[in-house]
């Protein structure tokens, strides 16, 4: 019985809460859920606008149709995985300008070294320095 009166005291209290509009808790969740939601859409919108300026976005049919055409040197590319690195580290080490000091051929030095470093990673361009170094440099490998 005292539970039966304790209740129906509390439904009275929350009804009479009820009808002076003082209703916290469920105020404060509907504007929790309001926030969440324009914060949700926020970052939809900013999703959907950096999709638009992405670096492959304005690639288009004709681009990638020749870039299918264009010609790739395998041999060259497997050789730059494979090699260009201890034929970088060979060239630098020989063609070090600190060997050329107080020459003639120190400019020259600096010169071709300066290429070798731009051209590390690409074979092809390593080999013809090689050359250039034994021609201009009388390097002997």
């Amino acid at each position: 019985m005292k539970y039966i009166l304790l209740q129906i005291k509390t439904d009275t209290t929350a009804v009479s809460a009820l009808s002076n509009g003082v209703s916290l808790p469920n105020n404060f969740w509907f504007w929790l859920s309001i926030i969440e939601l324009v914060i949700i859409l926020f970052l939809v919108f900013k999703l959907s606008s950096k999709k638009k300026n992405l670096a492959f976005s304005d690639l288009n049919k004709d681009n990638l149709k020749k870039s299918k055409e264009t010609d790739i040197n395998m041999g060259n590319l497997m050789n730059s995985i494979n090699n260009s690195s201890e034929l970088y580290r060979e060239l630098s080490r020989k063609c070090h300008p600190d060997r050329f000091v107080n020459s003639p051929n120190q400019k020259l030095a600096e010169e071709i070294f300066q290429e070798i470093a731009r051209d590390k990673r690409n074979h092809e361009k390593l080999i013809a320095l090689k050359e250039r170094a034994i021609v201009e440099l009388n390097i002997t490998f």
